[in-house]
Parts: structure tokens; sequence; C-alpha cells
């Protein structure tokens, strides 16, 4: 059995999964646009939430919309109450759709069931069909391209080791060696081309046309920070909310909401707390005696503390 009857099948299905996964993502990542966008009409900070972080961005943007709105306030145990009247946004309705299950539900919970709600979902379909965004159903066919890549890789050292053993036994001394370098080399090129194709899937959802539209939209502020083009905002929490759209939710942009969803502050060591009042003769405000049951307001940066000299007063 000589070297090339091994080394030359490897080849071609090492070359076949390579160029085969490389196909199936250049598919995802262009589509082709079936309904052209109208070239003068704004993204909506759904859009540009979605283009940045996909489905749970744009509930994330919602949820921060309503919050400063005052119909998502927080509790003091840093979960969200559900009972605030219904808007008109299909996207905000989701939010408060979700106290099927309970009033008062965490933060996360209801973020995670947003983004996979139907209304979500619409503004992704929109976006496909424009050619600007991912199309989840090819997703599917770059994990199926990437399977088979690695399959081939697997038949591919299969086959070296047969060549090699083969070699060993009817060869001469050190006849082994060659197939050994060959394969090895052959894996080793298609390993360093593997890495170089990134087969990681991309965190953004949006399409390089998509991506590209964000970009220039956010520079040139030609976007529009509402939830459709027939819906404006208040003129109060437009500023709020196209942070929340344009960058995500942290401590910076909306405290509250964004301790919320990570489930609030960690408990502070018991140790720690002994050693805070032993400097400084006081309770920090983590203490369990700052507690209660109130609800934030949403331009408070507070929950549930009115601030004091042990954290420097609420968040």
């Amino acid at each position: 059995m000589g070297l090339p009857f091994l080394f030359l099948p490897a080849a071609l299905l090492l070359a076949a999964g390579f160029l085969g996964r490389l196909a199936a993502r250049h598919r995802m990542e262009q589509p082709r646009a079936r309904t052209p966008r109208p070239s003068r009409r704004p993204l909506t900070m759904y859009e540009v939430a979605y283009l940045r972080g996909g489905t749970t961005a744009v509930a994330e943007t919602a949820m921060a919309a309503l919050h400063l709105a005052g119909r998502l306030p927080i509790t003091a145990d840093h979960r969200l109450d559900l009972t605030g009247r219904s808007p008109r946004d299909p996207v905000q309705r989701a939010v408060l759709a979700r106290r099927s299950a309970g009033d008062v539900r965490p933060a996360a919970a209801v973020r995670d069931e947003v983004a996979g709600s139907a209304a979500v979902a619409k503004v992704a379909e929109r976006l496909v069909e424009q050619g600007l965004a991912v199309d989840p159903a090819r997703e599917k066919g770059v994990r199926e391209a990437d399977g088979f890549e690695a399959a081939t890789a697997m038949l591919a050292a299969v086959l070296g080791v047969t060549a090699v053993i083969w070699s060993a036994v009817t060869g001469g001394p050190w006849h082994w060696l060659r197939p050994l370098l060959a394969f090895a080399l052959l894996l080793c090129g298609w390993g360093v081309l593997h890495v170089l194709g990134d087969p990681r899937p991309r965190a953004c959802r949006g399409s390089p046309a998509g991506r590209a539209l964000c970009a220039r939209a956010v520079a040139d502020d030609s976007w529009e920070p509402r939830p459709d083009h027939a819906t404006r905002l208040p003129a109060h929490t437009r500023r709020s909310v196209a942070e929340v759209s344009r960058h995500g939710l942290d401590a910076v942009t909306l405290p509250v909401l964004a301790l919320a969803l990570v489930g609030g502050p960690r408990p502070v060591p018991e140790p720690a707390v002994r050693a805070a009042e032993d400097a400084g003769g006081t309770r920090s405000c983590s203490s369990p005696s700052h507690g209660g049951n109130s609800v934030s307001d949403p331009p408070s940066l507070g929950v549930g503390c009115a601030g004091c000299a042990g954290c420097g007063g609420g968040l």
C-alpha cells in the first residue's frame, strides 16, 4: 500500500471539509436582500439593538423603555414588577405579557423569554429580508458544515495512522517516518487554515451590510430612537433608551435595571461586614438593616437604600 493511495484521499477530504465550511459561512454572512430597504428609511432603536447584539439586546432595549416610562419598576429584591399598563408596542407588550407566570419575576428570566418572543422574531425577520442580518436558518448549515469538517479531519488522521502502521510493518527501518511527516504536515496545515478561517460563530447578528449601515447611522445620528416609524418616545427618555440600544445595559446607562438583570448585588461576607463596622463604627448599606419591600422609581439609582457613609449612597 503506497503512501499516495492514503495521502491523496486524506488531502481531498480535508479540502472538501474546509471549503464546505467556508461556503456555508459565506452564505450565512452575505445574505441576499429579498426585500430591499428604502434608502431614506432610518433604523429604529430595535433594529440598531438587533444589529449590535441580537434578540437579547432588543429585549433589554424594550425593558429600558418601559422602566424609564414608569411601567416596569424594580422591587427591593431586584425583581421586575410586571403590573404596569400594557403599551401598544408589541415588543414592550411582550415584556409585560410575562406576568402570566407571576406579577413579580426575575429580570433575567423575563429578558430571555422576551428575546424568544414572536415580536422580537419579527424585528429579526425584517432585517433578514432586507439582507441586513444573518439568517438563523443558515446558521444550522454552518454548524453542519463544521461537523462535516471535523469528521473529515478525524478520517484523515485515521488514514495517517494506517499509513504509518502499514509502512512500519511492510517496509524497512524508518520507512514509517515518511508517512508520519507527510500526514503531520497535512494536518498542521489544515489546522492553521481552520484557525485563520475563524470557525467561531459571530456574537453580532448583523450581516456586513447591516453592521456597516448601523455604524453609519449611529455616526451621523441618522437613526430614530423609537420602537417603530409611527411611535415616538417621550423626550425625557429618548437619550437613555438610545444609549441602551447602541451600547447595552450597564452600570452607566441604567444601573438599577442592569443590577436587576444580574440578580442584585452579591452579599457581603460576614468578616467584611465586621471589618467595616470596626473601621467606621457604622454598618454599611449592604447590611440587612437597610432592607424593605419598597419599589424603586425609574430615575432612582438606589434600590432600597438611601445612601450612607458605608458605600457612598445608592449605586
